[in-house]
């Protein structure tokens, strides 16, 4: 393994004697139950017909096992507020290692600044949209007012309304193609990072203006049921597509968040297990968590030493 940094691995040595020491006093503490629990069970087993015969030496013995699993109980709890103190700086160290040798997770941590702009986006999204559905409403009440059927051609001011919703469509579709472009560069950011699974969906690519256009082609009993058609299309964007990314949004953030801390958490482990392995000296654990409680508590109050 690489040399660490001096800070981080004094914490991990430390993380990893309070750990040791955690781990003897459970098994201790486990020990003593089991015992004391035999000794009882033994004890009520002769009193049940003959309960006032009682054993001092027994009595005294049951007792004294209820104190020493109490001083087991109060260490544990000491190991408990020590780790609490350590975990939080050892993590603190540990992420400012990791971004300083993986350049992965540094490039993982800055791609959500892709989506930046997304919810601003959304927002136009959501104004162009229904500015659009207000539009086709119009255009489709008004293409057979004024139809010349000799021509076949809308009335001046059918085309005027259908020209208006050409261009908030396509003022759309740019909407719709900029948030793809930012979800393709966000994805393309995360890729083989530890956020490489938090997937953002892209907007349905409808193609508002090219199907009005296309309006202009069909014969008046077409189109209306045209416009019916595209209308559909926008309220299911609306309805379906728009609170699915703005979820998609919330929900990419939080497990953005969540495998940076899971890759942390791993990489933690894996020096965790280096240090049980190679560094761990258990005839110095009782004089390092000495030392650590002096300079968290004050004082030394480790109830007794541990082999």
């Amino acid at each position: 393994m690489s040399e660490l940094p001096g800070k981080l691995d004094e914490l991990l040595l430390d993380d990893c004697h309070v750990r040791y020491a955690s781990r003897l006093l459970k098994e201790l503490g486990d020990d003593l139950e089991l015992r004391a629990k035999a000794v009882e069970q033994s004890l009520s087993s002769r009193t049940r017909f003959l309960p006032t015969i009682g054993n001092p030496a027994e009595l005294a013995a049951i007792e004294a096992s209820k104190a020493e699993r109490a001083k087991v109980a109060s260490a544990q709890e000491t190991m408990s507020k020590l780790h609490a103190m350590i975990v939080p700086a050892l993590e603190n160290e540990l992420e400012s290692h990791v971004r300083k040798v993986s350049a992965d997770y540094v490039r993982g941590l800055s791609a959500l600044d892709h989506l930046v702009d997304w919810p601003a986006l959304l927002d136009r999204l959501v104004i162009k949209l229904a500015a659009l559905q207000s539009q086709l409403g119009e255009a489709r009440n008004m293409v057979s007012s004024g139809y010349d059927w000799q021509r076949r051609e809308f009335s001046r001011p059918a085309n005027e309304s259908i020209n208006r919703a050409l261009a908030t469509a396509r003022e759309l579709d740019d909407v719709i193609a900029l948030i793809n472009d930012l979800a393709d560069r966000y994805q393309r950011a995360i890729l083989k990072t530890p956020q490489a699974a938090a997937v953002l969906p892209r907007v349905p690519v409808v193609g508002f203006r090219l199907r009005i256009e296309h309006v202009r082609t069909l014969g008046i009993a077409e189109v209306q049921a045209e416009f019916n058609r595209i209308m559909e299309m926008g309220a299911m964007l609306e309805t379906i597509g728009l609170n699915g990314l703005r979820e998609a949004t919330e929900r990419v953030a939080v497990q953005h968040r969540e495998l940076g801390v899971k890759y942390l958490q791993t990489y933690l482990g894996r020096l965790r297990a280096y240090m049980d392995e190679h560094r761990l000296v258990p005839a110095h654990v009782a004089e390092r968590i000495h030392k650590l409680q002096f300079r968290h508590f004050g004082a030394v109050n480790f109830p007794f030493e541990l082999g």
